[in-house]
């Protein structure tokens, strides 16, 4: 896993208030996913993920889970809860990498050339794509040809 702090991960979930305890290892937060997050941390990571756009934001939370299950529910599966700590992980490496929020959730959002044209928000949707968006932005910040 990229170097990253658990801090990160859990401010682009929404915080401690959000997620119901404050993991602070990498062990901690795994058990969290293991117990599955409340359901307001799908608006949270949408919410950082994405720009002001209600479309965008949608985009991003049906990477987690549907609308149905949300509603059907008020925590999210273990499935669902580490497709929110990867994509968590990734908005935090974006901010990282990229300096501004805001600046990081348009990187996110815009089509990519090394990723076939498709959203690297999209791709880090699954365990593989989300290893080459962490390259990506690894070689950002680093300075290194992406």
């Amino acid at each position: 896993m990229y170097p990253l702090e658990v801090s990160k991960v859990m401010a682009a979930l929404g915080g401690a208030g959000t997620v119901g305890s404050t993991p602070r290892t990498v062990v901690e937060l795994a058990a969290a996913v293991a117990r599955g997050f409340p359901g307001g941390v799908v608006s949270k990571l949408a919410a950082n993920a994405a720009p002001d756009e209600a479309e965008a934001r949608r985009r991003v939370a049906a990477l987690v889970t549907s609308t149905a299950s949300l509603k059907r529910r008020d925590r999210l599966s273990a499935g669902a809860s580490e497709r929110a700590e990867r994509l968590a992980r990734i908005v935090a490496l974006a901010h990282q990498a990229l300096g501004a929020a805001d600046e990081a959730r348009e990187w996110l959002n815009a089509p990519h050339p090394l990723l076939g044209s498709a959203r690297p928000i999209e791709v880090a949707a699954t365990d593989l794509g989300a290893r080459q968006v962490e390259r990506i932005l690894h070689n950002i910040e680093h300075d290194l040809p992406v």
